[in-house]
């Protein structure tokens, strides 16, 4: 297999977002201008030390909220950053992270022995034994299948921080671990968040992710009561000059008040990509959609070499 080796974008300072100390959109929605809203407290990204391990959960509990792009774009981004990357799809649909990425699984090896989410789930191999390589450089991922959403139903899968032990016993030399939750509240969104650590949350631009905003905010609010999970990042995809655009991003400024809210806009890049099994970033790397996902991973996490 050849590797894509994706490299750092240069972008010019005119076409970043805005950035800015403001907690709503309050413009008319015709004149509405994308820019991303920075908590009060916000401070650029501290560089990732050797031997640090940064955990990411992308999470909604909605479909198509565009959390498998979200979760693909920025390993993208940080594998050009010059960090390593694993991604675990805890999401155990054919149309998730492993359809699309495409494990490479070593050749000649049965598929009866091909290890996923599911094994480590049922203790049966580690973590590092279920990971594999990727048509990417430095991004590896941790499939999942259709037959892993047994894993909600068998009462021998149990121990909520299953999934929180795997990664700490790992010993695979990775910068950052993403994780790609399901799409419905259960045991396996429940281990996801048990693992802990920096959330970030997809909300597609529409009326229906606006009327699942209350639940999808009770859910991480319970979550933070019972685990070490911080909301970092909300990112609104597929963002236009609508009035939905303004309602949700202004919901996620005010629901989650230390995260960055980070319009996405859409673009046709964005839906043609995964049919050709390559992310936005290595179909279109001028693509607004591109460019958007990179300021953002740049906001959250350093560059390699980058000095504090």
């Amino acid at each position: 297999m050849v590797q894509v080796t994706l490299e750092p974008l240069k972008i010019p300072e005119r076409l970043l977002l805005p950035t800015v100390f403001e907690r709503a959109w309050t413009e008319p929605a015709n004149r509405l201008r994308p820019r991303i809203l920075l908590p009060a407290a916000f401070t650029r990204p501290a560089p990732v030390l050797p031997g640090e391990h940064r955990v990411f959960i992308v999470f909604n509990r909605k479909n198509g909220a565009g959390k498998t792009t979200t979760a693909l774009e920025l390993a993208c981004g940080w594998a050009a950053m010059g960090h390593t990357v694993r991604i675990i799809d805890a999401d155990p649909q054919d149309a998730g992270l492993s359809g699309w990425l495409q494990p490479a699984f070593p050749e000649g090896l049965a598929p009866k022995n091909r290890m996923t989410l599911k094994n480590v789930l049922y203790g049966e191999v580690g973590l590092d034994e279920a990971t594999y390589y990727t048509r990417y450089q430095n991004i590896y991922i941790v499939p999942s299948y259709e037959d892993c959403a047994v894993a909600e139903y068998d009462p021998a899968v149990n121990g909520e921080r299953t999934l929180r032990r795997a990664i700490k016993r790992s010993e695979a030399p990775v910068d950052i671990t993403i994780v790609d939750c399901p799409p419905k509240i259960g045991k396996l969104s429940t281990f996801t968040l048990a693992i802990g650590g920096k959330v970030i949350v997809p909300s597609q631009v529409s009326a229906l992710d606006a009327k699942s905003s209350k639940s999808l905010r009770q859910t991480i609010t319970n979550a933070q009561d019972d685990y070490d999970v911080e909301v970092v990042a909300a990112v609104l995809s597929a963002w236009d000059i609508t009035n939905i655009a303004k309602d949700v991003g202004n919901e996620m400024a005010e629901h989650y008040p230390g995260a960055l809210v980070c319009p996405v806009r859409k673009s046709v890049d964005a839906k043609t990509a995964p049919g050709e099994n390559k992310s936005i970033r290595e179909y279109s790397k001028r693509s607004t959609t591109t460019r958007d996902f990179d300021q953002i991973g740049r906001m959250l996490v350093a560059p390699r070499g980058e000095e504090a």
